[in-house]
């Protein structure tokens, strides 16, 4: 339940297969965990079951709900999209459509292959259940796998059929566009998946193809539904959220522009985006080179009023373009010697450019990318728009060059503000980013989209060459990876291995780790926050991780009150225990015995002696004195050494205060010291359940002569104190049993610990510690209201009782 609840952060990757292994694992061991209550207590918790199956149920029916393709024309015509219909034609064709037909923008005309014309290509070839199976089977963490899974799904596609009604339905909307186009044109054959250029980018991952004949548009329309299944495409759409039926391709179908120059515009500078100005990319030829990142473009920085007047601007040699190729494709030509260092765009261009980037932010209410083409009769033609990401904030204040440490780059465009710290990796070809490392630094010459599959364990990108505008740079905003472009000479001067500081703030690159630089991670952005697997993980945790049944006094507390699977396990636990605990003289064996701990603190104890763990004579009642189990001994002698409350605290309304966080929490009966406890002893074991307010903690031991035989386990689980609250005390226990040379695991707020193998002295004086940790952990409800608070405690607690000086 951790586990599950941590992705939530969004500091992890995940994937809806996660989600579903995890549900199945909780089901198995719920179901194993109710089983063997009713075994325990003779079939007495028969309602429990039915609670299980009913939570269980209710869980299944959030994993099976399935978005369901809107049935629709096999193809629609420009002039009929706009953004409403995204899920029916895609993102880039229903923007297409809305800036066509609701912000009156020269965009060429067109029509789109809608994603419900991909479920037909689908039922036709009876291919959709084994695409499902494939997507389902592979796991966001097996990258090799991914390799297998893709050219399967990828030779699927490529070996099926296109329908015949589709095909005759592409045909018919050609000869339409020929009648708007008036000629009979070479066309742009482009992606449109549901989501695409919506609130994510899916920028580089999908094929497109330019400049392609009339009677291959169903081929490549075939090609671009293969690439929803390249690896880096599954990569993308899995980190980002998607669910597999998401996975709906459309196509947009546009007549070819014979481009004489192309780019991009940023209605708003990323960078800079309280400034009125449009940020605005250009390349001689077709735009894929600008984009793509293979030479440096036109940089021009214009003010949105009065429109295109010009900020700044940079123009570099641009040696080569793409072009149109004699026939269909596209090829690389020289740039002819008089433009290469002539600025691809004129006053009026810009004038123009700035207006649609007003008008576009006007119209959608926030910054847009946008593609587009000035062709050889001077008309300017948009090609494509879609949200642009901007950072959350500026730069921090601070000196933009620390002149104490070595800066080996100071050159260079930001594509992604911050600041990131490791070893360079070297990227040369594909193969170099298998296996990249956590924290890495990845250097290259060019820009790729290709590098999304490392994007996730990053710490900063830098490439020789590239745009601020290019796919790769929009791929490094939305994972939020400082970056660092058009730096020049980096792989030159960065060695691989060597360790770097990337200040993406002000574009320097330090050698060295330098921590008061290192910022921390920013949070989740809200899209990814929004997206469907995150969606999904928030309902099934509803059902998961709340805690209703608080008291077990309470007539609530039955199964009937069951809501979550934590409330089946918080039943289970209390009533196992019961049952254990009441368990007859015939049914135990002759040495054990069931009594009370009479300790005169404020703390009720129930003893089950398996044997030698209690002096004999002792009827219901005994004094700690009187235990002669060496783990409780020693646990026991922490506990008690620790402060007790005796009397109402300054600024608390009660005891239970203490213990429990809220007057709201004490009505919802939370009685801290009505609450049981359990252990089970002999004289070299001890398994201590110990339950105060909404803590609990387990710690069980084994001590004896035996060196090998010796352990020690302790698990705590956070209580019912506020999310932030719960973070601080497990971070706070983590911080002093890390001290105390334990192994753990942290989950949210769950921590397992374990110790072994010790002599019987130091594990004696383990268990004092743990004794000491175990109440002096419950008594911060109150006060851990910051970060700051927490660590004081953590070093109160190192200083006074370990020993150590933090």
């Amino acid at each position: 339940m951790a586990d599950m609840e941590e992705k939530l952060s969004g500091d992890f990757l995940f994937d809806l297969q996660y989600i579903r292994a995890g549900v199945s694992q909780l089901a198995a061991e719920t179901a194993a965990l109710v089983e063997a209550l009713n075994n325990l207590g003779d079939h007495r918790h028969g309602a429990l079951v039915d609670a299980f199956r009913r939570i269980i149920g209710e869980v299944e029916d959030i994993l099976n709900r399935r978005r369901e393709i809107p049935k629709a024309p096999l193809t629609i015509s420009f002039d009929h999209i706009n953004l409403d219909m995204a899920e029916m034609v895609g993102g880039k064709n229903a923007n297409l459509g809305e800036v066509r037909t609701r912000v009156a923008l020269p965009v060429p005309p067109g029509f789109a292959i809608s994603t419900y014309a991909y479920k037909v290509f689908l039922d036709y070839n009876q291919i959709a259940a084994r695409i499902d199976d494939l997507l389902g089977f592979w796991r966001i963490d097996d990258l090799d796998g991914l390799v297998l899974v893709s050219e399967e799904l990828k030779s699927m596609i490529n070996q099926s059929q296109v329908p015949p009604e589709l095909d005759g339905a592409i045909k018919e909307a050609y000869e339409e566009l020929c009648l708007q186009w008036q000629n009979r044109p070479l066309l742009a054959v482009r992606s449109s998946a549901v989501g695409e250029d919506l609130s994510l980018t899916f920028a580089g991952q999908y094929a497109s193809y330019l400049n392609v004949p009339p009677g291959e548009t169903t081929g490549r329309y075939k090609d671009i539904l293969a690439s929803l299944f390249t690896p880096r495409a599954l990569f993308y759409y899995k980190t980002r959220g998607f669910n597999e039926e998401e996975m709906a391709m459309g196509a947009a179908v546009l007549p070819m522009v014979n481009a004489r120059a192309s780019g991009v515009l940023f209605t708003r500078q990323p960078e800079a985006a309280g400034r009125d100005a449009a940020l605005i990319n250009a390349v001689w030829g077709l735009g894929r080179y600008a984009v793509g990142g293979i030479i440096e473009p036109d940089y021009y920085l214009v003010a949105h009023d009065p429109p295109g007047k010009v900020l700044e601007q940079r123009i570099p040699a641009k040696e080569v373009m793409l072009i149109n190729a004699a026939g269909s494709g596209v090829e690389e030509a020289p740039v002819p010697p008089e433009k290469v260092r002539a600025p691809c765009l004129e006053a009026r261009h810009l004038q123009e450019l700035a207006r649609w980037a007003v008008t576009l932010e006007a119209h959608y209410q926030r910054a847009q990318d946008v593609e587009w083409a000035l062709d050889f009769e001077d008309r300017l033609w948009l090609l494509q728009s879609r949200q642009l990401h901007i950072p959350g904030k500026g730069p921090p204040e601070r000196t933009r060059t620390l002149k104490q440490y070595p800066v080996l780059l100071d050159s260079g465009s930001v594509a992604c503000r911050g600041v990131g710290a490791g070893p360079v990796v070297m990227v040369r070809r594909d193969e170099d980013l298998k296996n990249f490392p956590q924290g890495g630094v990845l250097v290259a010459r060019h820009t790729s989209p290709k590098y999304v599959t490392v994007m996730p364990q990053a710490a900063a990108i830098i490439t020789d060459h590239g745009s601020p505008t290019g796919h790769m740079a929009l791929l490094a905003r939305e994972f939020q990876v400082p970056t660092i472009l058009a730096a020049g000479n980096a792989t030159q001067i960065l060695q691989p291995g060597q360790e770097v500081t990337v200040d993406a703030n002000y574009n320097n690159v330090y050698a060295g780790i330098i921590p008061e630089l290192l910022e921390p991670k920013q949070p989740m952005s809200d899209e990814l926050g929004d997206s469907p697997v995150f969606r999904t993980l928030k309902e099934v945790l509803k059902k998961v991780i709340p805690l209703n049944l608080i008291n077990p006094q309470s007539d609530t507390f039955t199964p009937g009150h069951c809501c979550t699977i934590h409330d089946l396990v918080r039943y289970a636990h209390e009533y196992s225990m019961r049952e254990m605990f009441n368990l007859t003289a015939d049914e135990v064996a002759d040495s054990a015995e069931v009594v009370d701990l009479d300790s005169g603190l404020p703390f009720k104890v129930r003893i089950l002696d398996l044997g030698g763990g209690i002096k004999r004579g002792w009827k219901s009642k005994v004094r700690p004195e009187q235990i002669t189990s060496l783990p409780f001994k020693a646990f026991w002698q922490g506990l008690a050494a620790m402060r007790w409350p005796q009397g109402k605290p300054e600024g608390t309304k009660s005891l239970s205060s203490v213990f429990v966080k809220s007057e709201e929490e004490v009505a919802q009966g939370a009685e801290p010291y009505r609450d049981q406890s359990y252990v089970v002893l002999s004289h070299n074991y001890m398994n201590f359940s110990i339950r105060l307010g909404y803590h609990l903690s387990t710690v069980e031991a084994y001590v004896s002569d035996q060196l090998n035989d010796n352990y020690i386990t302790f698990t705590f689980r956070g209580g019912g104190s506020t999310p932030e609250r719960r973070e601080r005390r497990a971070r706070l226990i983590e911080a002093i049993i890390d001290s105390m040379d334990l192994h753990y695991e942290r989950k949210g707020d769950t921590i397992k610990a374990r110790i072994a193998k010790y002599p019987p002295e130091q594990m004696a004086q383990k268990l004092i510690l743990i004794g000491k940790l175990t109440l002096y952990t419950k008594q911060l409800d109150m006060v851990l209201f910051s970060e700051g608070i927490a660590d004081w405690y953590i070093k109160d607690f190192l200083r006074e009782h370990v020993g150590v000086k933090p």
